[in-house]
């Protein structure tokens, strides 16, 4: 095996204090929190592919790559009542990577990640606990094309990758699925042609499911999908791409009984849902970037069980989906010293005016009628400070980045970028994932970042989001939102 000082990195994350305050959705419930807290601490974890050499015994051919980190965070966030709940996070991380002969990779990561809430500030009653699971990613990835490269030292125009594990899967641009799963994908390349299978379960730990009225919506979500996508690879610039995605709804705790002061609602819950999709992706020139996708979302699902008008429980039906999304973004790369960027990027999805709630089953869809609000487990960027889903939203970010040339520093020893993003109701009649009025302008939000690489084991960051309301927040929760992130880590 051979190690270098890359290969035993330990990584320690100090001064990460995350603050959200005075947040226009005072009125939301906790569902709506946590799940609006999980957009916002989203982590992509991305794995990379190790050169080997094809001819050396197998101790020569191995790379082996074992480390680990530690975080230690700070989080408040202001809840319905405007009360701000402290969390404090102890999080260490252990794993090890592998490949051999560019064939074989394997990847198996160990979390132990400890939570310590205020007295009286967790959402769930648990103020002190180490989250599960331990073992939160683990996968194996066969590539014949490696394997013949490694044998031949030919570049084949057939390949077959399988990869399977607890691993993160990214479906297209990630409007339909972008979420930890336990996954097969098999990969199938002739000539210019790519077909990609996936077959793929939630993990019932660790995903915060879309419907926050569900029974254990955030700690014990089981979700099926099943999906292909059918590529073309022969251009160089451009890869355009249709896709099929299933989800199936296998969550055992598909029942519950809300009550209130009038009366006691029984309710059950069943999604089923289809995302078709045409998309592409490439660059147009030297200088630009893009990604283009349309989805149209179908399927099934139980109505709403109650009466919105009367408040009255009604008998629940099976009605079917009819929603969109979309997501186009183009990158500009000036090429400059200073590796200069400009981003763009618009964002919309379809809402239904006839629901009380955006994305859930109770105060859902109105029996009858069809039901027009996307919903996936999907993550696009919408800002730090407000984080909304992307039901029935309409999102305009624009972004520009640089590093600017310092004279005491070294070249891209800092990194500043700026993201600026405007919001509105796709349906001004449709809710939102936070409490909205009928007016289409939600608001605006501006979100800062700083990277800096003090030394060559030693990089700070310091991540900044204000949201302002628009027309569309109510006037009793026209307020300033803001985040702060500020973290160093220290790598050797």
């Amino acid at each position: 095996m051979k190690f270098t000082s890359q290969h035993c990195q330990r990584i320690l994350m100090i001064a990460a204090i995350p603050l959200l305050c005075h947040s226009p959705t005072q009125a939301q419930s906790d569902p709506e929190v946590i799940q609006r807290l999980e957009r916002q601490l989203r982590e992509f974890d991305a794995t990379y592919r190790l050169a080997v050499p094809s001819d050396q015994p197998i101790a020569e051919r191995m790379m082996l790559d074992v480390g680990g980190s530690m975080r230690i965070g700070l989080l408040g966030v202001d809840d319905e009542n405007s009360h701000i709940r402290r969390l404090r996070q102890f999080d260490g991380i252990l794993y090890v990577r592998g490949e051999l002969d560019g064939t074989h990779r394997f990847f198996s990561r160990f979390r132990f990640l400890h939570n310590d809430f205020n007295e009286g500030d967790s959402f769930d009653g648990h103020y002190d606990r180490l989250e599960a699971p331990i073992a939160d990613r683990y996968w194996y990835e066969f590539d014949s094309r490696g394997a013949e490269l490694a044998k031949s030292g030919q570049y084949s125009d057939f390949n077959l990758n399988i990869k399977v594990g607890r691993q993160f899967l990214e479906w297209g641009s990630g409007l339909a699925l972008s979420q930890v799963m336990y996954a097969g994908l098999v990969d199938l390349e002739i000539m210019d042609l790519g077909v990609t299978g996936l077959v793929s379960l939630t993990p019932s730990t660790g995903t915060i499911d879309f419907d926050g009225t569900r029974p254990g919506f955030h700690d014990d979500t089981d979700r099926a999908y099943y999906g292909v996508k059918l590529e073309y690879r022969g251009h160089p610039t451009h890869t355009p791409y249709v896709s099929f995605l299933a989800q199936r709804d296998h969550n055992d705790q598909d029942f519950s009984v809300f009550t209130t002061t009038l009366n006691s609602y029984p309710t059950r819950f069943a999604y089923d849902s289809e995302y078709w999709a045409i998309g592409s992706r490439g660059t147009l020139g030297p200088q630009i970037s893009y990604r283009i996708e349309l989805v149209h979302e179908t399927g099934d699902a139980l109505s709403n069980s109650y009466n919105p008008v009367t408040s009255t429980p009604i008998v629940q039906t099976t009605e079917d989906i009819q929603a969109w999304a979309g997501v186009a973004s183009l990158s500009y790369f000036l090429l400059d010293d200073s590796n200069t960027r400009f981003d763009l990027e618009i964002l919309g999805a379809s809402g239904d005016d006839d629901r009380v709630a955006a994305n859930d089953t109770f105060g859902g869809n109105t029996s009858g009628t069809r039901d027009f609000a996307f919903n996936s487990l999907g993550y696009v960027n919408t800002g730090l400070a407000l984080a909304p889903e992307i039901t029935n939203l309409i999102s305009c970010r624009v972004g520009y980045s640089m590093s600017p040339q310092i004279v005491c520093l070294r070249r891209d020893a800092i990194r500043l970028g700026v993201n600026g993003f405007i919001f509105f109701k796709a349906d001004k009649d449709a809710p939102m994932s936070f409490q909205s009025g009928t007016d289409r302008l939600i608001g605006g939000e501006i979100d800062l970042a700083m990277d800096w690489r003090i030394s060559s084991d030693v990089n700070a960051t310091v991540r900044y989001g204000l949201f302002l309301a628009g027309d569309a927040i109510p006037r009793e929760n026209e307020s300033i939102s803001h985040y702060i992130y500020a973290g160093m880590t220290y790598a050797f």
